[in-house]
């Protein structure tokens, strides 16, 4: 793999909260518009390990990080830990969606979506209204919302919200998307839905995504990276670790004899 075939690189990515050494030294390649799932028992350190991608970890009280995350951008690979980096400006380029969905509570569904935009200071109302149909669309939510722009994205359902998320983080235009558990708060329909958008969403944008549903990873995605006690068991294409594990501690977990 290239460079420019890169879109995200860890190396020796550590991460801590206080003592507590939960990410421990992952060096990890992802492709450009690769779908990659993360897999493993809770506490395994999957979420730790992608809100480290985008600097949120570090937000944490008594949290810190150690090693490289390099990011392919416009001007080429690019360390988000380097000397100077703005964490603001790398969220920008990778974004995230949480377990849970979290519109901004008293906007509305067009003012959700442009948040980010807005505070990078875009303005001009005919850019932001093509902004949000363009988001909107690509979150697969544009012909249940178009005409009910202004009320609250707290109004929508639980799916709703969470494709609307969704169309938030790609609202500014991200490279890389990273998904936390998207769907485990949802019901069977919104579940199918934003798996679909996920497949979708590969030929714009490269997705990490964490999850515990192993069924789920095997459907959406063409990577799959094992964690088990904070390091990184194996990585590679889903369709070999689901069928011919190296490790015997991955066959043994996506065989549900553990976790």
């Amino acid at each position: 793999m290239t460079d420019s075939e890169i879109s995200l690189r860890t190396e020796g990515l550590s991460a801590w909260f206080g003592d507590h050494h939960v990410v421990k030294s992952i060096s990890l390649s992802v492709s450009r518009n690769d779908v990659y799932a993360l897999i493993g028992p809770s506490g395994c350190g999957k979420s730790t390990f992608i809100r480290c991608l985008n600097r949120l970890h570090e937000e944490i009280d008594g949290a810190r990080v150690q090693g490289d995350v390099w990011i392919t951008g416009d001007s080429g690979p690019e360390n988000i830990y380097a000397p100077g980096s703005d964490p603001v400006a790398i969220r920008r380029q990778v974004g995230m969606v949480f377990q849970k969905p979290n519109p901004f509570p008293g906007l509305s569904i067009f003012d959700n979506v442009v948040a980010g935009l807005r505070l990078a200071g875009v303005k001009r109302r005919s850019v932001l209204e093509e902004v949000v149909e363009t988001s909107l669309n690509h979150a697969a939510l544009w012909t249940e919302v178009k005409d009910k722009l202004k009320k609250p994205g707290t109004s929508l359902s639980g799916g709703q919200q969470q494709r609307l998320c969704i169309a938030r983080a790609l609202a500014v235009r991200p490279k890389i998307l990273l998904m936390d558990e998207p769907t485990s708060a949802l019901d069977p329909i919104s579940t199918a839905r934003i798996e679909e958008l996920v497949m979708r969403l590969r030929s714009e944008v490269t997705v990490l995504i964490v999850t515990h549903n192993m069924q789920q990873a095997a459907r959406i995605s063409n990577q799959t990276a094992f964690f088990l006690m904070g390091e990184l068991v194996e990585s590679g294409p889903t369709s070999r670790i689901f069928t011919k594990p190296k490790d015997t501690r991955t066959e043994q977990y996506i065989t549900g004899r553990f976790g």
